[in-house]
């Protein structure tokens, strides 16, 4: 069964760092799409759906996922309008974030606590939605919505480009784990994956990658079946995928993934410069806690460690996106930056920014090795090519 956050993950004092990578990956999306879409919506309108929304906020004042919805929310009020919904299950959880709700609905703010599951609401919320953009965001501790309803609502009532439906869940890596070793060990009674992954097809993958496994973890299963439920959702509904692995520890197996479903390449290019981001938050995070050795000969100090793994890791970014860019130049000759957004991150997606991505051009026009053909106030908007 699919409980929140509030099912325990994030309630202790001590802020686990696979949080601070989750929500800081939240706080930097976020805003940008109450921007962007309201933009052009009707009556600059945009809807939210946080659909497992715990508390709002931690017993210790840490904001939780409502929280950062309702601040952005808040922060842009002047010139964009946004209505949010935020559901609970938990009688006691639901209490806390019918208080935080409260306290920006007398701010203004048209939001909404709503007490039940998020099947309870999800049909409401969609019709709330009619006409303008609506950003779904599925945060459960167990299994996610089945697939079959996902699909029914992203390809039915939302299927069309615009007004625009973009969604970001989280899918366990931790039940993957599970259910993989018990279905070894001769359990075929998982009906709860079974509805998650719209169909079995997932038994047969698991079984293929444990046959040609030669580790006794089931990281590879999980690994694999978040990544053919992402391109099978992408695929049922019309959407781009992106999925962004999130750990306790550096070297640890992921607990979840966050997955992202756009329609847009837009979205595809700004939530890749919200991963890269929040990864490094996650990695400062890392090297203030006292208990994550990098590795068995740390000569220096853990902060400066990381501080060595961030610069290292926006180093092999930079190369990847500097050989992509120059790949695509001589297949294509030109093209508008933001349309080959999958191509242009490539592996480095969740790492470079589009910081990595201005560095690189700038590098390579100075370089002469491409030209601009058609200039824009953002680099994503600009169109390049081969300099002869």
């Amino acid at each position: 069964m699919s409980t929140g956050t509030s099912g325990g993950l994030l309630d202790n004092h001590d802020q686990h760092a696979q949080s601070v990578f989750k929500h800081e990956i939240l706080r930097q999306y976020i805003k940008r799409f109450i921007s962007m879409l309201g933009k052009t919506s009707k009556g600059n309108q945009v809807a939210i759906l946080d659909g497992f929304a715990g508390r709002g906020r931690y017993p210790d004042g840490r904001e939780g996922s409502a929280e950062f919805i309702l601040k952005a929310a808040f922060d842009l009020a002047a010139t964009r309008r946004v209505t949010s919904f935020f559901v609970e299950k938990n009688p006691e959880h639901f209490r806390s974030l019918q208080r935080v709700v409260r306290e920006y609905t007398a701010r203004g703010l048209d939001a909404h606590a709503l007490h039940g599951s998020v099947q309870d609401h999800l049909n409401m919320v969609v019709r709330a939605a009619d006409q303008i953009p609506l950003f779904l965001f599925l945060d459960p501790c167990g299994a996610v919505l089945p697939f079959e309803q996902l699909v029914a609502v992203l390809s039915g009532p939302r299927r069309h480009e615009r007004p625009q439906t973009e969604l970001l869940l989280n899918f366990s890596a931790d039940l993957s784990r599970r259910v993989a070793g018990a279905l070894e060990k001769g359990h075929t009674g998982q009906r709860v994956m079974d509805q998650t992954c719209g169909g079995t097809w997932w038994r047969d993958l698991a079984i293929e990658v444990r046959r040609s496994s030669t580790t006794q973890s089931f990281q590879e299963v999980a690994d694999a079946i978040v990544t053919e439920y992402a391109r099978r959702l992408a695929e049922a509904t019309g959407m781009y995928s992106a999925l962004a692995p999130v750990r306790k520890r550096l070297h640890h197996q992921p607990i979840y993934h966050m997955v992202f479903f756009t329609r847009s390449p837009y979205g595809l290019w700004v939530f890749g410069d919200a991963i890269g981001k929040a990864k490094v938050k996650w990695l400062q995070h890392l090297g203030r806690l006292e208990d994550d050795p990098v590795t068995d000969n740390v000569l220096f100090p853990l902060e400066e460690a990381f501080k060595s793994i961030i610069r290292n890791q926006e180093r092999q970014a930079q190369k990847i996106v500097t050989e992509n860019i120059k790949r695509l130049l001589q297949e294509l000759g030109s093209f508008k930056v933001v349309t080959k957004t999958a191509e242009i991150f490539g592996d480095a997606y969740g790492t470079a920014t589009e910081s990595t991505v201005y560095r690189v051009l700038r590098e390579l026009k100075k370089n002469n090795e491409l030209a601009v053909i058609k200039d824009a106030p953002r680099l994503r908007e600009q169109v390049i090519g081969l300099p002869y």
